[in-house]
């Protein structure tokens, strides 16, 4: 089957590494063509501006999409954004071929969105979250609704504990957008509590955006002065994922960085753009599983101190078993998050609508 991933990627994002995970797991079955903005690991595609808003670009859009799709024969076109839901919508229409969407968080909500759901012949929802967002808002736009989670290579992880000299956390993320509230949350909370922890060194992994970097200066000199002898340092995006987070005595994260990280056997503090979950546990996973892990609370705005600050203590302890905590990590990442369950879900959806 010759099937489209449609994106509007500016920079390396969970939705760009979902659709990555599914093209592999698919790879001798099915073809992949990609189209977006910029990709950004090594897929062949063709870019175009998909970012661009629906009235003008996105009708331009919508024309230079449908062209493509009718020189490659796209049997089903699948979209991982707004934009891109928006185009692929018309183009589906136009072409006669279905359309599938990956709702990879809860939509805004306001007159264009509400008028034009553009959720296609069969919407995915990564969580219970955004699924209950897409019934309470958008309800009279869904054909189809599955919930079908991040799918997870867990062959690529990086299994086992590393030799711990001293205590090292790291934050893995994007350093733009909600992603940015996160990080300056962590940093009050540790300018706060971290003379009472353990010595420990926190990294931080993510791609800092320019327009940022004199602000993320001060803040490392602030939060430096307050918790030594433990210090933070930065180091931007690494494309050897797996051996940066082996490194690690436990990862504070969301999404797809989460899930890396429980399939590398660590433990992880769910913490998202939306708020914090706290460390992954038999007790904290519904809740994780339902947000994302922190991205997708409703109230927006679930940053509570507490809930980090135990996290942090909880892994810090000279007691605690990190070996236990990350094999359960990866069992429940087998269990619910395994491209090779979740990729035949979604061929079952292609197959059905274009039986």
């Amino acid at each position: 089957m010759n099937v489209l991933f449609l994106l509007s990627c500016l920079e390396p994002a969970g939705s760009e590494t979902y659709c990555v995970t599914l093209a592999k797991e698919w790879e001798g079955h099915h073809k992949v063509f990609w189209i977006s903005d910029q990709l950004h690991f090594g897929q062949t595609y063709t870019s175009m501006p998909i970012t661009e808003k629906a009235v003008p670009g996105g009708v331009r859009n919508t024309f230079r999409v449908l062209r493509y799709v009718k020189e490659n024969n796209i049997q089903v076109i699948h979209s991982h954004s707004r934009r891109a839901h928006w185009v692929a919508a018309q183009v589906a229409r136009l072409a006669g071929i279905p359309h599938v969407t990956t709702i990879h968080q809860p939509p805004p909500v306001h007159l264009f969105s509400r008028a034009f759901p553009c959720l296609g012949d069969h919407t995915i929802a990564i969580d219970e979250a955004v699924a209950d967002h897409l019934k309470k808002y958008f309800s009279w736009g869904l054909r189809r609704m599955s919930i079908l989670r991040n799918g997870i290579d867990l062959a690529a992880a990086k299994l086992g504990q590393p030799p711990v000299a001293e205590p090292r956390i790291l934050y893995l993320g994007r350093l733009t957008g909600g992603r940015w509230r996160g990080i300056v949350f962590i940093f009050d909370v540790l300018k706060r509590v971290g003379k009472s922890l353990p010595t420990f060194c926190f990294q931080i992994g993510g791609r800092l955006p320019p327009e940022r970097a004199h602000e993320m200066e001060t803040l490392l000199k602030e939060v430096n002065q307050a918790i030594a002898p433990s210090f933070v340092e930065l180091h931007d995006f690494t494309r050897d994922l797996p051996a940066f987070i082996s490194g690690s005595t436990a990862v504070i994260a969301a999404g797809r960085s989460a899930l890396e990280s429980l399939a590398s056997e660590k433990p992880v503090i769910a913490l998202g753009e939306t708020g914090v979950v706290g460390l992954c546990t038999e007790e904290t996973w519904p809740e994780a599983l339902r947000t994302n892990f922190g991205d997708h609370f409703e109230t927006k705005y679930a940053f509570y101190p507490a809930k980090l600050e135990l996290g942090l203590r909880q892994v810090l302890d000279p007691t605690f078993n990190a070996v236990d905590a990350g094999r359960w990590g990866r069992a429940q990442v087998e269990r619910d998050f395994n491209v090779r369950t979740i990729a035949p879900e979604i061929e079952k959806i292609y197959q059905s609508l274009t039986a």
